[in-house]
């Protein structure tokens, strides 16, 4: 039944990882953001998709790639990431002297599994048929999922489901700057993403659509720097 309880494993992986430094960092300023100790981000930048992620505790499945040729580090496949809040209570007021700092983690889906599958095959040359693919996601599946509970009972099954329910942690305020309902353009972003996942492994598709698609790609380079 711990293997439910989302809330509790978070925590847990936090305690056990409380000295290691964290794989990003980020800076939040009433007007700007910094990533690490690089260069400011506007709140409206493409590269502030990275702080949707963050507040969903997913990884960035976009900037998989510009991790991986960062080095940054994983712990037991989740990405940990520090907070430093230097936003005041008012609108305002100054910027605050010592910010607020908290550490949350950040964890895979099916759709980072897929991008990093989608990266293993083009280190390879892209020599990976549609069934080698699938067999390699189903062995990692079989090491990373929890167990499955086959027990008919439904009250153990609503007792699994509350648990699920009432452990995952609730999405919090917005990260950017004015945390208003969803605008029409995140909107559009979430129905692109949906519309990415949806083409996955599509028949229809050519070899080259497997491979993840960096929207910020453009701006990698300028990215990148944060993480040297």
């Amino acid at each position: 039944m711990s293997c439910y309880n989302i809330t509790r494993s978070a925590e847990q992986l936090l305690d056990s990882y409380e000295d290691a430094a964290p794989s990003f960092s980020v800076h939040l300023y009433p007007d700007y953001w910094t990533l690490n100790n690089g260069p400011k981000f506007l709140y409206n930048n493409p590269i502030a998709s990275i702080l949707d992620d963050v507040r969903a505790h997913r990884i960035p499945v976009d900037y998989l790639e510009l991790f991986d040729s960062a080095r940054v580090p994983f712990y037991d496949g989740c990405m940990l990431v520090e907070l430093l809040d230097y936003r005041p209570k008012k609108a305002k007021e100054p910027p605050l002297e010592n910010p607020e700092r908290s550490r949350v983690a950040l964890h895979p889906n099916d759709e980072t599994l897929w991008a990093n599958l989608c990266l293993m095959n083009q280190r390879s040359g892209n020599k990976f048929t549609d069934t080698e693919v699938l067999e390699l996601e189903a062995q990692i599946l079989l090491q990373t999922a929890p167990p499955l509970c086959l027990d008919p009972d439904p009250h153990l099954t609503r007792i699994a489901n509350h648990t699920l329910r009432v452990s995952t942690p609730s999405i919090p305020i917005s990260l950017k700057r004015k945390a208003a309902a969803i605008t029409p353009e995140e909107d559009e972003s979430d129905k692109t993403r949906r519309a990415k996942i949806m083409q996955f492994m599509n028949p229809r598709q050519n070899r080259s659509s497997h491979a993840p698609r960096y929207f910020a790609l453009s701006q990698s380079n300028f990215f990148l720097l944060t993480f040297t």
